[in-house]
């Protein structure tokens, strides 16, 4: 009987409050169906907000931002829509558009610049751009663009209380850019591109000092100008070699115990010969009217660079250069007065008997003393000719 009693009771009770149960849970069950299409047809202010900042903090980030867009258009000019753009930038962060979030979030900053958000949106505002910096092998636009946002948030909080991440992002960033033209560098040799090779090996060093392959990489640049200067025109030749020669003067300064000072040193002794050697290359077949400088040129040249010659054979080929050169220097002066008229014949004729005489002085003994002088009695012929003409 008591059994009876207490169902009779409850069943009473329930009775009673039957209407509310329902009420309570068609109400969860409405507000369970919220979506984003739902808020933003209402023309409740209240209610948008509630549902923006509810689904944020539920990190319904999807769901919030429409309606937090809509609310800053609707906001804008009647109250504050800080808190909401605040939201608005970090939802789109959080939901992976890092383009759209670095644009918002500077945009709060130069807003809101005494917000105490501000601090945070600035950082945040480099950090969506490191987010976009993509592989090192790829186009680093982004990554020179984070690490412009993380140095113009540093310029303006240089305490601020994100100090060791943006220290450690900025050293990450600056290591794939590193990666990035090592790389470059690289296959720049690989392709026999040894002149962007060069450039791109001592930009390297240049940006980067403290990088790990530094000792390396100094050998290369030694290296690619060596390659650069032996697959060059003539007329380049020479000062290309001696570039190699400086190069080599940085390496060993910087780098007195490297492993990789034979072979460089090698490279640099091949190139004080080579730079001789090309320069009278270049002007035995250079234009006709530069030779006689260019020879002056050679003949310096080897005279510069005999002392540093490693062996008597390279002495003396470069010994012979030098009298091949007084001796094409005559022959050179004759063939302008050949293709010359007048004054300028004259002139060139006169030339021609000048470096005869400087020739012979030099080289008493040469194995081009014969057309040396075959030369000479032309020319003196020649003069006597033109001056009895008038």
């Amino acid at each position: 009987m008591f059994a009876r009693f207490s169902m009779a009771l409850l069943t009473s009770t329930f009775r009673k409050f039957l209407p509310a149960l329902v009420a309570v849970a068609f109400l969860t069950f409405i507000s369970g169906c919220d979506t984003p299409e739902k808020v933003l047809k209402s023309s409740n202010l209240e209610y948008k907000k509630a549902k923006a900042t509810s689904w944020y903090y539920k990190k319904e980030y999807l769901k919030c931002i429409p309606v937090l867009e809509e609310l800053m258009g609707l906001l804008k000019g009647r109250e504050s829509i800080e808190e909401f753009y605040y939201m608005y930038s970090m939802a789109n962060y959080k939901q992976g558009d890092y383009m759209l979030a670095a644009y918002h979030f500077k945009n709060f900053y130069d807003q809101y610049t005494n917000s105490p958000r501000a601090e945070e949106c600035l950082f945040m505002h480099a950090k969506s751009y490191q987010q976009i910096s993509p592989k090192y092998e790829l186009d680093q636009t982004y990554t020179y663009k984070a690490l412009e946002a993380y140095s113009l948030f540093l310029s303006m909080y240089p305490d601020n209380k994100f100090l060791q991440e943006t220290n450690d992002a900025y050293s990450k960033l600056r290591k794939k850019l590193e990666k990035k033209a090592l790389s470059n560098a690289e296959l720049y040799y690989r392709t026999s591109n040894y002149k962007a090779a060069a450039t791109t090996f001592g930009n390297l060093l240049r940006d980067y000092p403290d990088i790990e392959e530094n000792e390396r990489i100094g050998f290369m640049i030694v290296k690619s100008n060596y390659k650069f200067a032996e697959n060059s025109i003539p007329e380049k030749k020479m000062e290309r070699f001696k570039k190699v020669i400086d190069s080599y003067a940085d390496f060993s300064y910087n780098f007195p115990g490297s492993k990789y000072l034979d072979e460089a040193r090698r490279y640099k002794q091949v190139s004080h010969f080579m730079a001789a050697k090309s320069a009278f290359e270049w002007a035995e077949v250079g234009p006709l009217t530069e030779r006689e400088r260019l020879f002056k040129v050679a003949v310096n040249e080897v005279k510069v660079q005999t002392p540093f010659l490693s062996t008597d054979k390279e002495k003396r080929e470069l010994d012979k250069l030098s009298e091949k050169a007084y001796f094409l220097t005559i022959k050179n002066n004759f063939l302008l007065s050949e293709l010359t008229k007048n004054g300028q014949k004259l002139a060139a004729l006169e030339q021609t008997v000048k470096t005869y005489y400087t020739f012979v002085d030099l080289f008493p003994k040469s194995k081009y003393i014969s057309e040396a002088e075959k030369i000479f009695q032309n020319s003196t012929e020649l003069l006597k000719k033109l001056k009895s003409n008038g």
